[in-house]
């Protein structure tokens, strides 16, 4: 025991301090950064000495054994190699022992979970323990019963990003925070414990970039508005706001519990958000009011991420890699960057597309009725053989999902991008990876109805404080609207692009629809649009210009806003807070009079546009035309030379005005 002591460096808290635990019953104050490591098993580091190739290569299990073999025998290995996984595989069954880390059950032990109890057990009744540590206590689903131990004794949570690389060897995109805790101990009488009420009441902090907007916010009087995450300048906001200190009780963890968790959990389990201001509260409230969610629907939805992409490619053979224009819309298989908030016809990857950067940005006015983008994947089976692959619904004859309108969305959630929630409509036959989940409904009005929430800014906030990196999780617990019919309106017009969803058109077609006007006066938005739609769709169904799209999500932000009860100021303060990226976008995102994109520092619309150096040439011109000449590559046929005219002057659009705008003239039709 002494030997593997010294090796090891074992500290039993009790006999080494054995003085302080008689006298004061522990310690007053603990500190630390603990180590942010996984524990498990990696016998790359043993083997890696020897053969630095087990490293570097990603190999297949079945691979990894037979090198694993031929190293061991060659470099005499097994003694080290076993005697390490004898190591790692005690220390697992220590960190995951229910009698030393109780409060850990269920939990996936990471060494800084483990720290955080063992300061509450040497610490004494009232002692304070403070701790930087990842955000993964408080968003992780199996982590309740920890949660619940945790927030009686919480009484700060900061929580930063690592934005300006406090941390420089940690991704920047890494979060973490300081917490700092009041420990209490539990009494015994009787030979049982005594639970004691203990009052749940700390105050949390979310989007910090450095730990002196602390003290800012602290310090601030409380004037002004909040500032956002972005500053005006477009660099992360190191200001401090008073408002963004926010008091948190069981009232404000009810509330979480029933808007990010399952029915049923415990407010003191409830996972928490990163919220950025105390007025968002509020928002939040009345999401948690609306009475139906996805879950509720039971058996007349459906979700599915189709085809895995390196078990369909590698394992079972149901496609390939082949990046071509499909002949049949049943060869189209989306990824990702396909499609983007509303449009499903965003980008086209090149004939050589290896990375995410390899797409293009179509044209809309440009696209053919029949047009399908380019794949990187086509079916690999006879088509027979791919229908019985693919998907079924769990309802009635149990017909594949293709052959229903789905509400698709990107599978990774990013939330420090533009928009976190990417969802378009796509048509029957198209297919996915499973870089994407769609979800598709019996009716198939409920599908334009809900894809007009899954684009609106509203639901996007709700999707960020969560801090998930992934959609599934969050499904079930979305709001449904009731139906709304402004809503499926401006849905179907971004969305009907083409012949394929003529059936959608059709199924969702209302008589009211050519009644309906812009809530905003510009010749670049004329209310004869809406009187021309017609029950059958046809190309002037669909808004392709630039400027008509953004005014259509503009009011689909205020009709959602308004049918989840938010004021304008609540929506307008979600807009500025939350989305930096689309604001530094719509600051310098600039349109000619046809309602073209002349000039754009979207990174997501590159090669829309003039290049800066161009732009700043002809910026100012009040009236004429310029041309441009791009080579267009992103229809069949081959690339071809085009040019584009754009007519000046050349103006941008102020969000948050445009805002007023509409939510005046809605409430003002509303009313009248």
């Amino acid at each position: 025991v002494k030997e593997l002591s010294e090796i090891y460096r074992f500290l039993h808290w009790e006999l080494e301090f054995a003085d302080i635990f008689e006298e004061r019953g522990g310690f007053d104050l603990v500190l630390g950064n603990p180590p942010w490591i996984k524990v498990e098993w990696n016998e790359g580091g043993v083997m890696g000495d020897v053969e630095p190739l087990f490293v570097l290569k990603k190999y297949s299990a079945a691979k990894l054994a037979a090198l694993r073999d031929e190293a061991l025998e060659k470099y005499n290995l097994k003694s080290a190699y076993l005697s390490a996984y004898e190591e790692a595989d005690a220390t697992q069954n220590f960190l995951n022992a229910l009698q030393n880390y109780p409060f850990l059950k269920g939990v996936q032990t990471n060494l800084y979970k483990c720290f955080l109890p063992q300061a509450w057990m040497v610490g004494r009744d009232k002692a304070v323990s403070a701790f930087l540590h990842p955000e993964g206590i408080y968003d992780d689903p199996k982590g309740g019963r920890f949660r619940q131990e945790v927030y009686p004794r919480l009484r700060y949570h900061f929580q930063f990003h690592n934005e300006l690389k406090l941390f420089a060897e940690v991704d920047h995109h890494a979060k973490f925070s300081v917490n700092v805790y009041k420990s209490f101990k539990y009494h015994t009488g009787n030979d049982h414990i005594e639970d004691k009420v203990h009052k749940v009441e700390f105050q949390h902090i979310a989007n910090l970039f450095t730990p002196s907007t602390v003290d800012a916010c602290f310090e601030h009087a409380g004037h002004g508005p909040v500032p956002g995450i972005k500053n005006e300048r477009n660099n992360w906001e190191t200001k401090g706001h008073r408002d963004r200190i926010i008091q948190m009780g069981l009232k404000e963890l009810e509330l979480f519990a029933k808007l990010y968790d399952a029915v049923g959990t415990p407010p003191l389990q409830a996972r928490l958000p990163a919220l950025h201001s105390r007025q968002l509260i509020s928002v939040l409230e009345k999401f948690a009011a609306y009475p139906k969610r996805l879950g509720d629907l039971e058996g007349e939805y459906f979700s599915t991420v189709m085809w895995d992409e390196t078990n369909a490619v590698k394992r079972d053979g149901t496609i390939r890699r082949e990046t071509r224009f499909p002949d049949r819309p049943s060869e189209l298989i989306l990824s990702g960057p396909h499609f983007f908030v509303g449009n499903p016809f965003y980008k086209t990857p090149r004939k050589v597309c290896t990375l995410n950067s390899h797409y293009d940005v179509l044209d809309l006015t440009e696209l053919p009725d029949d047009y399908l983008p380019r794949t990187n994947y086509v079916p690999a089976v006879d088509i027979d053989e791919y229908l019985r692959r693919t998907p079924k619904v769990p309802w009635g004859e149990k017909k594949p999902v293709t052959e229903f309108y789905r509400l698709i969305s990107r599978f990774m959630l990013s939330q420090s991008g533009e928009r976190t929630l990417i969802s378009c409509i796509v048509p029957p036959m198209f297919c996915h990876i499973n870089t994407c989940l769609s979800l598709g409904f019996k009716a198939i009005v409920q599908v334009a109805n809900q894809c007009g929430f899954f684009l609106s800014i509203p639901l996007d906030f709700l999707v960020k404080t969560t801090g998930r990196g992934a959609i599934p999780g969050l499904v079930k617990s979305i709001p449904v609207f009731s139906y709304h019919l402004k809503l499926i309106l401006r849905t179907l017009c971004l969305t009907c692009l083409t012949m394929y969803y003529a059936d959608l058109w059709t199924g969702c077609w209302d008589a009211a629809f050519i009644t309906d006007r812009w809530t905003k006066d510009d010749p670049r938005l004329p209310n004869a649009f809406f009187s021309s739609l017609t029950p059958t769709w046809n190309r002037n169904c669909a808004l392709c210009t630039d400027y008509a799209r953004r005014q259509a999500l503009v009011e689909i932000d205020v009709l959602s806003a308004m049918a989840l009860g938010l004021t304008l100021e609540e929506l307008k303060t979600i807009y500025r807070v939350q989305f930096p990226v689309l604001r530094m976008y719509e600051a310098d995102t600039w349109y000619d009079q046809k309602g073209r994109i002349v000039f754009t520092n979207s990174k997501g619309l590159t090669g829309v546009g003039f290049p800066r150096p161009e732009w700043n040439q002809i910026k100012d011109m009040k009236a004429g035309t310029v041309e441009r000449v791009i080579m267009d590559d992103t229809l069949p046929g081959g690339p071809r030379e085009r040019t584009i005219t754009y007519f000046a002057p050349f103006d941008r659009c102020d969000r948050e005005k445009d805002y007023e705008t509409a939510w005046m003239e809605f409430e003002r039709r509303l009313n009248g």
